[in-house]
């Protein structure tokens, strides 16, 4: 299990929020505060230059009596221990500031600050640190170095104030992203949370499908979950219909077989007839229940259409009807090919029941699907007829073979796919069926 499955999703949500205010504000406060430290490091690096300039000036026009008479002790320097010092170094010759007074700077342990030539940090005798510049120069005609420090205590007090203000910038800011990711991620999340209440509804069995407003990003995936709930309910009522049918189709048989075996002698071809019809109703239901069930993938309508064509003329053959097809060229269809194969041989087999000579099927491809049309020449149906007929079972001629099922399974079968079945005249006088599938 990866170490992120048991967090929630808000809570990874504040997590990377936050991580990625850190970070930004981690690079970019360490940016600013090395900005910040080099304004005041070159602000106190002004003020070295201003004395050390000030010294040179002094020492090129006295020269070393102004070592001896006093002349460079004016200010600060001049203050015992004050931060504020000079060393001189001729040869083996040292002068030092009066602010050293007896104690004496160790220069051998100065340390150069990083990319500042001439600039280095050192500590005087009170252990106080203090920025230094060396300075060649020729003093009496011989060379010499003039070394200046100033306290170094007021640029790193500066320093540690800049760390202090931006550390408080940064706990500030990633205290306001904090709560403005919960309360983001709580408004952000309210759509997700009324879609998992309506799917606990749904499973529940409160709600039959999502209702509500789920904002303009998770209304698709709401009306997708509605319509695999759609699909997934006309599966079920479609399987309840099949068992029905089974039943219905079962009934007729078994009761001839309960009167027969009620007699002393049980006709041997009527029991072969029986069971026969029962078993071919058994096989043709469960040939309906291992078909797609609204399964889509794509076919062509075509050749299906053509196959199922050839079948009706061989099992209507001895009527000697004439059969028609107005076909295109090729049409694609997301489906299930034995759906398409029930729902056009039902439509087929009932038009050349009733058909006197002809039937005519045609195909009409439209902008979003298809409209399959039937129709024959037999004596048709009222309009009465033509709304009831669609019922389960319901018949209006005993004479023909058959349950009365046909259209009510293409029905079914459209509705599955949000397609749908009507009924009309037929221009050649007879039904027309016209099945319509997106």
């Amino acid at each position: 299990m990866r170490w992120h499955e048991p967090w929630r999703l808000s809570t990874r949500l504040i997590a990377l929020s936050l991580f990625a205010a850190w970070l930004c504000t981690s690079v970019g406060g360490w940016v600013m505060r090395t900005q910040l430290h080099e304004v005041v490091l070159r602000s106190g690096e002004r003020g070295l230059q201003d004395h050390t300039e000030r010294l040179l000036a002094e020492l090129q026009t006295s020269g070393t009596s102004a070592l001896r008479n006093g002349a460079l002790d004016q200010g600060a320097f001049g203050q015992i221990f004050s931060g504020w010092y000079w060393v001189v170094q001729q040869g083996e010759q040292t002068w030092r500031s009066r602010s050293l007074w007896d104690d004496t700077l160790n220069l051998n342990r100065a340390q150069p600050l990083p990319q500042r030539v001439g600039l280095s940090r050192l500590t005087d005798p009170r252990s106080e640190p203090i920025l230094g510049q060396r300075t060649d120069l020729t003093l009496d005609g011989q060379a010499a170095r003039l070394y200046v420090f100033v306290p170094l205590q007021e640029i790193e007090s500066e320093w540690r104030r800049i760390d202090q203000i931006l550390l408080l910038t940064q706990g500030g800011f990633l205290l306001a992203v904090i709560g403005w990711t919960i309360a983001q991620v709580q408004l952000g999340l309210a759509p997700l949370r009324r879609l998992q209440q309506a799917l606990q509804a749904v499973h529940a069995g409160r709600s039959d499908t999502l209702s509500g407003d789920y904002g303009p990003d998770l209304a698709p995936i709401a009306q997708s979950m509605n319509d695999v709930l759609h699909r997934n309910a006309q599966v079920v009522a479609r399987a309840r219909h099949q068992a029905a049918d089974l039943s219905h189709a079962l009934k007729k048989p078994l009761a001839q077989l309960s009167l027969q075996a009620q007699a002393e002698h049980v006709p041997g071809p009527l029991l072969r007839e029986q069971v026969q019809t029962m078993s071919d109703s058994i096989d043709r239901h469960l040939a309906r229940f291992a078909s797609g069930a609204g399964s889509k993938q794509a076919i062509d309508v075509v050749p299906v259409l053509q196959r199922v064509l050839t079948l009706m003329r061989q099992i209507h053959g001895e009527r000697a009807l004439q059969w028609e097809a107005t076909l295109p060229p090729t049409l694609r269809w997301q489906g299930a090919s034995s759906d398409l194969e029930e729902m056009a041989g039902n439509l087929l087999d009932n038009a050349g029941k009733w058909a006197h000579s002809r039937v005519h099927l045609q195909l009409h491809p439209q902008d979003k699907g298809w409209t399959l049309c039937v129709a024959d020449d037999g004596p048709g149906l009222s309009p009465t007829q033509q709304e009831t007929s669609i019922q389960r079972g319901r018949r209006f001629d005993e004479q023909v073979p058959g349950h009365g099922l046909g259209l009510a399974i293409v029905q079914d079968i459209a509705e599955t796919y949000g397609g749908a079945l009507r009924l009309q005249a037929s221009p050649q006088g007879g039904l027309a069926a016209y099945l319509s599938l997106p």
